[in-house]
């Protein structure tokens, strides 16, 4: 999860920049000649710098939580905070109304039937915003679960172009109480890398894994 949403990726520059920062400031106002007023108008400037960075830092990585797991038509996307069209949160069902702060919510996006919201879901994607970002096309996966089963391929495809993934695969299938074997996998997009979602039989979500060069 953490490599898909690039989270880890974040939070280490957040903790890199605030504790680098501190320290730094602080050299360099750090002068023993200063009256006793001034040094420690300096050092609570450079605390205030910290804070607010530090702030700034957690605003970020809420934006760019996984909140979203969508199925869409034949793949997955692990849509960000951020990237959601909040303004629409009204027109989802009322369950899905809350993007929640605990781990991204499974949901299905639906592709538009009126020719009118087709063709401004085309221009959207094109600009880079997908079904799975719209609240209003969202549903519940429960419904839809059976068309990601049946669009999925058999993990043995996976097993056989990277057999790496094998340890992987048995604890999440383990996790999942089925068997490995049992497992189909559905195409995964994020925002910061590709992947795969691993589905029991019946399209329940089982896990997710980072794609990973064939070996």
């Amino acid at each position: 999860m953490d490599t898909l949403a690039g989270g880890m990726q974040l939070f280490l520059i957040v903790i890199g920049v605030d504790m680098v920062l501190g320290p730094c400031l602080t050299a360099v106002i750090a002068n023993p000649t200063k009256p006793r007023r001034e040094l420690v108008r300096d050092v609570a400037i450079v605390l205030a710098l910290q804070v607010s960075a530090l702030a700034y830092g957690i605003n970020t990585l809420a934006a760019a939580r996984p909140a979203v797991l969508a199925f869409e038509v034949d793949l997955f996307r692990l849509v960000a905070a951020i990237d959601i069209q909040t303004e629409q949160l009204q027109s989802a069902p009322p369950q899905l109304r809350d993007i929640g702060w605990t781990g991204p919510r499974t949901l299905a996006a639906v592709k538009p039937t009126n020719s009118d919201e087709i063709y401004d879901s085309i221009q959207l994607g094109l600009a880079g915003i997908h079904l799975a970002a719209l609240p209003r096309y969202w549903r519940n996966y429960d419904e839809h679960a059976g068309q990601a089963w049946d669009r999925a391929s058999p993990i043995a495809k996976v097993l056989n172009q990277q057999p790496n993934l094998k340890q992987e695969i048995d604890k999440i299938a383990s996790s999942a109480q089925v068997h490995p074997a049992s497992l189909r996998v559905l195409p995964l997009l994020a925002r910061r890398a590709e992947g795969m979602v691993l589905l029991a039989p019946g399209g329940r979500v089982a896990g997710m894994l980072a794609a990973t060069a064939p070996q």
